[in-house]
């Protein structure tokens, strides 16, 4: 389900446990430069792990798990590769869904000269006689 046009939100299929209680439903917003920086900045992170930590600064709910609690640690040790393949999809989806509303938004606005449509006919300029 979008949420706007910033997040996603979703159910994984298996969750994480966390504290004895399973953790499914999601939300996810897109991530950003920094988000890819900081990790990359990270050196307790592989470099084999880079999407699953910028996934994981992605997540903004996971169940009821406090936001600083969805670390790369926590998708590393107990995140399915299925639940994992659910989270890229949902990325890839409010992705597309982004650039769709962008496109719409371009194609809807006024053209870049600020003139009128240039679908009807257009007024004759008055010849100059010097």
């Amino acid at each position: 389900m979008m949420n706007g046009n910033k997040t996603i939100s979703g159910t994984l299929d298996i969750g994480i446990e966390f504290s004895g209680q399973l953790h499914r439903d999601f939300t996810l917003r897109l991530p950003t430069v920094g988000d890819e920086i900081d990790v990359s900045e990270d050196d307790s992170i592989p470099d084999s792990g880079f999407r699953v930590a910028v996934i994981a600064r992605s997540l903004t709910a996971l169940g009821t798990l406090p936001a600083e609690q969805i670390t790369y640690k926590l998708l590393h040790d107990e995140l399915s590769s299925s639940d994992f393949a659910i989270l890229v999809k949902a990325a890839d989806d409010l992705k597309k869904k982004r650039k769709e509303m962008s496109a719409s938004v371009i194609t809807s606005a006024v053209s870049v000269s600020g003139s009128d449509s240039t679908a009807g006919p257009k007024a004759s300029s008055a010849r100059l006689t010097l």
